[in-house]
């Protein structure tokens, strides 16, 4: 009689699926400031805890003393932590300085006199930027023809002619060029994180327009997880994907979605003053009214 053999059934066992960790992981924060007193401690933040996902555009907003700015000091390295933990792409990087992160996290201040070397040309600048990219400012000649190619590339998007300036010193720029170059920079540096603070704020309407326009652009195409200072509610609930209201060190709203997009800055404003029993600073509401 002959006997048939099937071959034996294997259990089809499931691949686990490995969720990546958000680009930035923030877990209750603390950083504290002496005051005036002997004793007294001022919190700039309060336990904040929050994770932003990879290619997000957050905007943080708030009243003055917010602790918004503290926050980009925590993800840049120049103030570390008092308590709690900072990741970047599920690297612990809490107690890392600032130069320890030149290669992931890229900043552009609000003072444009801080965001460029005034007595470097523009080329050179950008020379130190992509440098930078590599986690290493090597004392060396670099390659002129990259850079070059990548500064022209990123400048001539602004539309001021930047571009064909390259070899003229950083400091004969005006503050909206300066700004424009630092933008520039920060995009060829092409960062894991890039942080705004207040980046338009010291320009005139038509740059910061200008501004705000290009760094919109430059943030969607390359999908760099970015963080952004700002006391225009109008462009935060307007262009972001997501927005973070803080008070006191605390993060007190966390928005997003149809929630953040059906929302007015007037409705924003009350919703803030309802929920913390305070209103929103003048500067705050005449940014937006302007």
């Amino acid at each position: 009689m002959l006997q048939t053999f099937s071959e034996p059934k294997t259990s089809k066992m499931a691949i686990p699926i490995v969720k990546a960790p958000p680009m930035v992981r923030i877990s209750n924060a603390v950083k504290r400031f002496p005051g005036l007193g002997r004793k007294e401690m001022l919190v700039a933040l309060d336990h904040v805890t929050v994770e932003i996902p990879r290619g997000e555009f957050v905007a943080l907003i708030g009243s003055n003393g917010a602790g918004k700015s503290t926050l980009l000091s925590i993800v840049m390295g120049t103030m570390l932590l008092d308590e709690g933990s900072f990741h970047i792409a599920g690297e612990d990087m809490t107690n890392r300085p600032s130069w320890e992160r030149a290669s992931k996290v890229a900043l552009v201040r609000q003072n444009p006199e801080h965001n460029v070397l005034a007595t470097l040309s523009i080329e050179e600048n950008f020379a130190l930027a992509m440098m930078g990219r590599a986690g290493r400012f090597p004392l060396k000649r670099y390659k002129r023809e990259a850079v070059r190619h990548a500064a022209h590339a990123a400048l001539s998007r602004f539309g001021m002619g930047l571009e064909s300036r390259m070899a003229e010193a950083a400091g004969t720029l005006s503050g909206g060029q300066r700004q424009a170059v630092a933008m520039a920079m920060a995009a060829v540096r092409e960062p894991q994180v890039l942080l705004l603070d207040e980046h338009t704020s010291a320009l005139d309407p038509k740059r910061a327009r200008v501004l705000r326009e290009v760094t919109e652009q430059v943030v969607r195409e390359s999908g760099m997880t970015t963080m952004m200072v700002t006391h225009d509610m109008g462009h935060a609930l307007a262009e972001t994907d997501r927005v973070l209201m803080m008070h006191r060190g605390r993060i007190v709203m966390n928005l997003s979605g149809t929630e953040k997009n059906a929302l007015t800055v007037p409705e924003l404003a009350s919703r803030f003053e309802h929920l913390v029993g305070e209103a929103l600073s003048d500067r705050t509401i005449l940014a937006n009214a302007g």
